[in-house]
């Protein structure tokens, strides 16, 4: 059987069985070098660096490691043969559900599975069960460490220590102690902790909101530690954490998983009277008493303030982001007090417009202008489907097939100046300096080569495009449809939307001056 270096691709991924003490990079490149052993016995060759796919994000599902995600598009292609990897856990050790989407990925694409102690092929009842059986060892092991790591953290939290990341503000982590007594607990940060005596000073006894409170910061140069500006949110969180009066508080909003439309969605909701959340005091010194906290939370009702509903109003959430800073477009609506039939204005608005200050833009213009270039990209889809869509792929097929001819040319004149060396045309020094340029034309010419029979010419079906845009405008245009289906809609046709308006932000733009904004559109 012969093999062909641009069928077979690495997969490298650092997982919890590894050794904690080394890097994602080391444990990686531990791989590639036992790997590149194995292929090189097995196959005869080894795998070019544009054919290793290393996973160097944190996941347990495929919805989080995106390398998984664009090696499965990949296979789908059809162009891979194997897929070479350390073990069959690397692929996977999330739930069945992601189980099942590997195993049926690799059987009906005819990819074998390929390790240094067992090739895996799925589409052999054999090999499969066996797969099964490693994925399913993999998972069990998942679970079973992600209990032992989180009835540690309990411990830890239980005796007041800090186990987070990132200290929160007014705080650094630091650790204490040495060998099995030492423990990470917060150290007050004496300027940042100032500046949050500020904030409660400003909401309690100025009576300041939290925009206020924010812009307030920016305005004496107070800055936040990863942001130009301070944000309203950050603001009402700080005056929220108690953190802050010497406590630990911890899982309180635990990630939680619901099925909607048939996809798993992730939450974090704020459960403080949850069973599984831990409140406890902290070894770390307070910033701020326990009576001024008490009293920011009383004037806020005790608790955060829940959303009265919480039913999608914007079609373009998630979509949306201003053009100058980048932050995303908000959907607001209330009623005009101009006039007197009691008439909803609704607008889509900048979450930063205080710092940036671009312009808003009504709802319904804004919309009109998404529905046209849906159109417009429509009506283009209609030319294309006319013309040839396989240019691209006989185009790469002509560049193929130059490039075999190059190589067989640069072939036979290497064997013609071999000839003329033996022939004693060419001295040594002639054949030497001569050859070289030959070999290095062979080198690139079956690199660029073994480039183009790599590529895949994407196939673009116009007519599902058409289709699938058409809904979209459809489910725009109607009343009977809501916000949350409209979004489902655009997301499948629309990436991202830039919101580009340079006019300044005046009373009257868009009544009686007419509002130019541009969209830049990235469609899917």
């Amino acid at each position: 059987m012969s093999y062909q270096i641009q069928d077979y691709i690495f997969y490298l991924r650092k997982s919890r069985s590894d050794s904690p003490d080394m890097t994602v990079e080391e444990v990686l490149s531990k791989h590639e070098t036992i790997l590149q052993e194995y292929v090189r016995n097995e196959l005869g060759f080894e795998i070019p660096e544009n054919q290793i796919y290393r996973e160097v994000v944190s996941g347990e599902t495929i919805a989080d490691r995106p390398v998984m995600k664009q090696i499965m598009s990949l296979l789908e292609t059809g162009t891979i043969k194997g897929v070479i990897v350390v073990e069959p856990q690397r692929l996977s050790r999330g739930d069945l559900e992601d189980c099942g989407r590997i195993i049926n990925t690799f059987r009906y694409t005819n990819t074998l599975v390929m390790t240094p102690s067992k090739t895996y092929n799925l589409n052999e009842e054999y090999d499969r069960k066996f797969f099964e059986m490693e994925l399913t060892r993999g998972n069990d092991y998942l679970e079973y460490t992600k209990k032992i790591l989180n009835r540690g953290r309990q411990s830890s939290v239980k005796k007041g220590n800090f186990i987070g990341s990132v200290a929160p503000y007014g705080y650094k982590k630091i650790t204490v102690g040495t060998g099995k007594d030492a423990y990470h607990t917060l150290q007050i940060v004496p300027q940042e902790a100032d500046a949050l005596r500020l904030m409660y000073h400003l909401f309690l006894d100025e009576g300041y909101g939290f925009t206020k409170i924010a812009r307030h910061l920016d305005n004496l140069g107070i800055p936040p530690r990863k942001s130009e500006h301070w944000s309203p949110a950050a603001i009402k969180d700080m005056l929220e954490n108690p953190v802050y009066i010497g406590k630990i508080r911890w899982n309180w909003r635990k990630t939680e998983k619901h099925m909607v439309n048939g996809e798993i969605t992730k939450s974090r909701p704020k459960n403080q009277n949850s069973d599984d959340c831990i409140y406890v005091n902290g070894k770390h010194d307070a910033i701020i008493s326990t009576e001024v906290f008490q009293a920011a939370l009383n004037k806020r009702g005790k608790s955060p303030r829940i959303k009265s509903g919480n039913e999608l109003r914007n079609p373009f959430a998630g979509l949306v982001v201003c053009g100058t800073c980048g932050k995303a477009m908000v959907y607001k609506s209330f009623m005009d007090k101009r006039s007197s039939t009691g008439r909803i204005s609704e607008s889509l608005i900048c979450n930063n417009q205080a710092i940036c200050h671009t312009k808003s833009v009504q709802y319904s213009a804004f919309c009109q202008r998404v529905i046209e270039v849906l159109k417009q990209s429509i009506a283009d889809f209609e030319i294309k489907l006319e013309t040839d869509t396989a240019n691209a792929t006989k185009l790469n097929a002509n560049i193929i097939r130059n490039l075999e001819s190059d190589l067989k040319k640069l072939r036979e004149k290497d064997l013609r100046q071999k000839d003329a060396f033996d022939d004693g045309i060419y001295t040594k020094e002639e054949y030497l300096s001569r050859n070289a340029k030959v070999q290095e034309q062979i080198g690139r010419t079956e690199e660029a080569l073994r480039s183009a029979r790599h590529a895949i010419t994407p196939i673009i079906d116009y007519r599902e495009k058409i289709l699938r845009f058409t809904d979209c405008i459809n489910a725009m245009n109607s009343t009977d449809i809501s916000a949350a289906e409209k979004n489902r809609f655009l997301k499948s046709c629309i990436e991202k939307i830039v919101y580009i308006n340079k006019m300044d932000s005046n009373p009257g733009i868009g009544r009686y001056v007419k509002n130019e904004f541009e969209l830049s559109i990235q469609l899917k």
